[in-house]
C-alpha cells in the first residue's frame, strides 16, 4: 500500500512539474516575441524564472520564437508566432 502511495505522489509531482514547465515555456516564448530582438533572451529568461522554470534554449527570429524550459526534471518546448509583426503573438500547438 505504501508503494502505491509513493507512486501516486511521484506521478502527481511530475504532472505539476510538467504543467509548470509548459506554462513557463509558453510565457517565455510570448515574451520573447513581445520584446525587442536584443532583449529577447533576457525577457524569456526572466519569464521562465518567474514561473518556476529555467530557460535552456532560445531560438529567436523576427516572427517566431522557440523556447525550451526545464522545471525540475521535466523539459517543455513552446513556439510563439507573429504574422508580419502586427498580430499579437500566439502559441503554435
Amino acid at each position: 500500500m505504501s508503494l502505491c502511495l509513493v507512486a501516486v505522489a511521484h506521478t502527481t509531482s511530475r504532472l505539476i512539474d510538467a504543467q509548470r514547465a509548459q506554462f513557463a515555456a509558453d510565457a517565455s516564448a510570448i515574451s520573447c516575441l513581445a520584446t525587442e530582438q536584443g532583449q529577447a533572451y533576457k525577457a524569456a529568461e526572466s519569464f521562465a524564472a518567474q514561473n518556476s522554470g529555467q530557460l535552456r534554449q532560445l531560438d529567436a527570429k523576427a516572427d517566431q520564437c522557440t523556447t525550451v524550459v526545464q522545471s525540475r526534471t521535466v523539459v517543455r518546448r513552446a513556439v510563439a508566432l507573429s504574422v508580419q509583426g502586427f498580430d499579437l503573438p500566439t502559441l503554435k500547438r
